[in-house]
């Protein structure tokens, strides 16, 4: 019984969740050379992710920083449910199935 209340609440979860976006968000730095000195120039942002078999990637402006990482992260949150209710949801069919093996006749 506790398993089908855990499932419940994964799905309730997992509803609640409203922006997903595949991938990572990555920052990045540059070095510059002004008037003889060394400059880190940065953080860039940019987003990348698996695409039709491909690596696409696109520059993130700062202004979208915050949403594309809630993005990001909503997805990872979704994998992580969406395996955890499959272990769940197994482990409840091998105890069914050990169930109605132990009253199969053995044979003789």
């Amino acid at each position: 019984m506790e398993h089908e209340k855990r499932r419940r609440q994964i799905l309730k979860e997992m509803a609640n969740l409203n922006c997903m976006e595949k991938g990572s968000l990555t920052e990045e730095y540059r070095d510059s050379h002004k008037e003889g000195k060394k400059v880190r120039l940065g953080p860039y942002y940019k987003h990348q992710r698996w695409e039709d078999g491909r690596n696409m990637s696109r520059r993130v402006p700062v202004t979208e920083v915050e949403k594309t990482r809630d993005a990001v992260d909503g997805y990872h949150q979704f994998e992580k449910l969406s395996k955890e209710y499959a272990d769940i949801t197994i482990e409840m069919t091998r105890q069914t199935t050990k169930s109605d093996d132990s009253k199969k006749k053995p044979r003789s």
